[in-house]
């Protein structure tokens, strides 16, 4: 009995591995709900010893029977069959093995087909849900200010989260390969359609039919045209790259597929964003309106290569590009048109009120601030006015000089030029030719210093322009300095031929009253004009003060050798260094004696 045959503990041993091996194929029988969750509960058995990789599989050669293929579709419908009756993402894991199970025999039994039919409503419905799923808000942070920036983060907002667009992967995935594309494609259009729409009316803009826009009020307007350009560039870059990225994920097996899904989503959301760009340049044009008009081209431009590239070729591409590539078109011929126009109301402004006190002109303010927005837009404006007739060149570049290389220079160069010489023919409005000179150079003075402020339209202008027309302001000063002040000096010039005692008293004493008339009158009418800004105001004070005292200096020099002509001098050189601190206030005032 001791002595046993030498291979009874081997047989021993494989008789052992045997019972681990019945024992490894019952567990997996009897936990998985189908084939393809046993071979994952096979894999995971392999990992304790790799001789139990090939339980789900029969051995090389070996076929499944039938009856375990009706044993398993069988399975698959009463795990379809029991979780159509629950309520959605219960047992889902098991579901969608079951409907892998179904897929996989589908094409050999009737019987599969149909579970695979039952289980495509609940796949949609859940589906339906995932894609409903919450995802990141997007909106602009600013309601008020042009630097206005969306508040989401452009990998994801407008999508799904990655959780929720894996877990459509998993369900599109098999809907794609029962060949229910079309039902797919249906589900995720609607529901898309109306995520990427909410998403779009957050960042502020709403389907407006064009007749709305053309009525619509400038404040309004004002508003939506700005929120727009900032929008766009949003929709765009974010919620339109994020439905492109999605699309690709879900569709990844069926591009072409995701492609015209792609459209149909984005269709409608491209076409609202147009539609207002449109209605803007169809409505009239309005100066208020250029430098707004200019932001929305820009914005679209921008946006334009970006926005083409996410449709793929065909005719969805070829249309949307002819969409924008007609906006954009349109709004670069609104821009030119207002500023032709804006040159036009310049050159036509017929106004016969001269401003009072010759103060800046309400026409040049305005002019000079949509002067400085277009400049800071120079770049967009060289682009939209390039290869248009809406300036002319050679006209322009010859006023221009050198600086005027670019549309852009050339048209402010343009503007301006037109400003100044209607601002030269409203100076004749003044009768006066001190006036006249006091009113030309608040207005010069005012135009040179903004450009100087101004960085883009300082760059665009250049410094030749600007020492030129510098020159003209000091011409303006001594223009006003002749017209103003050469005849109360006049009265004080020691140019009497030699004669007696008396007859020079009586010169001086005409002279002093002379002098003490014109002065009386340039202070009553001269406190009332208006030199604008502070350093402008003191060097012409200095100016003035530069040839009076000393002249008067001389005077009272001659005066005091005759006692009895001195009597009829009232200033002292203190008493006129003070009343010029009066002048050029836009407050009229009398010499008080």
């Amino acid at each position: 009995m001791t002595s046993s045959s030498p291979s009874s503990p081997q047989a021993a041993g494989d008789d052992g591995q045997e019972r681990v091996m019945a024992a490894a194929k019952h567990i997996v029988k009897s936990l998985a709900v189908s084939k393809n969750a046993a071979d994952d509960m096979a894999r995971f058995l392999s990992t304790v010893d790799p001789r139990l990789l090939n339980l789900s599989s029969p051995e090389a050669g070996e076929e499944a029977s039938d009856d375990e293929d009706e044993e398993l579709i069988a399975a698959a419908e009463d795990v379809i069959r029991r979780c159509n009756s629950s309520p959605l993402s219960s047992g889902m894991t098991d579901y969608l093995y079951a409907v892998d199970d179904a897929i996989a025999a589908a094409p050999r039994s009737a019987r599969a087909a149909a579970a695979v039919h039952a289980a495509m409503p609940r796949l949609e419905e859940e589906l339906r849900a995932l894609l409903c799923s919450s995802s990141p808000r997007l909106s602009l942070s600013s309601d008020d200010h042009d630097d206005a920036t969306p508040d989401a983060s452009p990998c994801h907002a407008g999508a799904l989260s990655p959780h929720a667009a894996a877990s459509v992967r998993g369900v599109a995935g098999r809907i794609l390969r029962a060949g229910y594309g079309p039902e797919l494609a249906q589900v995720y259009v609607d529901v898309r359609r109306d995520a990427l729409a909410e998403s779009v009316a957050r960042l502020g803009v709403e389907a407006v039919a064009i007749e709305e826009v053309l009525k619509m009020e400038w404040a309004i307007l004002d508003q939506k045209m700005r929120r727009w350009s900032h929008a766009v560039r949003a929709a765009v870059r974010t919620l339109l790259a994020g439905e492109r990225r999605l699309c690709d994920e879900v569709f990844e097996s069926d591009e072409e597929l995701g492609h015209e899904c792609f459209a149909d989503v984005a269709r409608g959301c491209v076409l609202q964003l147009l539609g207002f760009a449109d209605a803007v340049a169809m409505s009239a044009r309005a100066i208020e309106k250029l430098y707004r008009t200019l932001g929305m081209y820009e914005a679209l431009s921008d946006v334009q290569p970006e926005l083409e590239a996410l449709f793929a070729g065909g005719a969805a591409r070829e249309f949307i590009a002819g969409e924008v590539s007609s906006a954009v078109a349109q709004l670069g011929s609104t821009v030119r048109h207002t500023i032709e126009e804006f040159g036009d109301a310049i050159h036509g402004e017929a106004s016969r009120r001269p401003v009072h006190g010759g103060e800046i002109h309400p026409m040049t303010r305005y002019v000079l601030n949509y002067c400085g927005l277009l400049a800071d837009c120079r770049g967009t404006l060289d682009t939209v006015l390039r290869d248009a007739a809406a300036i002319d060149d050679t006209a322009a570049a010859s006023a221009a000089g050198a600086a005027a290389s670019t549309p852009s220079a050339r048209c402010m160069s343009e503007l301006l030029t037109l400003l100044l010489r209607k601002v030269d023919d409203k100076s004749r409005l003044y009768d006066d030719a001190g006036l006249q000179n006091i009113f030309l150079m608040n207005n010069l003075y005012y135009v040179v210093q903004k450009v100087m402020d101004n960085p883009a339209l300082r760059e665009l202008l250049g410094d030749d322009w600007l020492r030129r027309h510098r020159g003209q302001i000091r011409q303006c000063e001594a223009g006003y300095l002749r017209a103003s002040w050469i005849a109360v000096l006049s009265h004080l010039r020691d140019d009497c031929a030699p004669a007696s005692p008396p007859a020079v008293q009586r010169a001086i004493r005409d002279r002093a009253r002379s002098f003490n008339a014109a002065f009386e009158e340039l202070y009553r009418s001269q406190t009332a004009w208006k030199v604008s800004d502070p350093q402008l105001r003191e060097e012409l004070r200095i100016a003035v003060s530069e040839r009076l005292i000393p002249a008067y200096r001389s005077f009272l020099s001659r005066v005091s050798q005759y006692p009895a002509a001195a009597r009829h001098l009232r200033y002292s050189l203190e008493d006129l260094e003070s009343y010029m601190l009066d002048f050029f206030e836009g407050a009229p005032k009398f010499v008080r004696w």
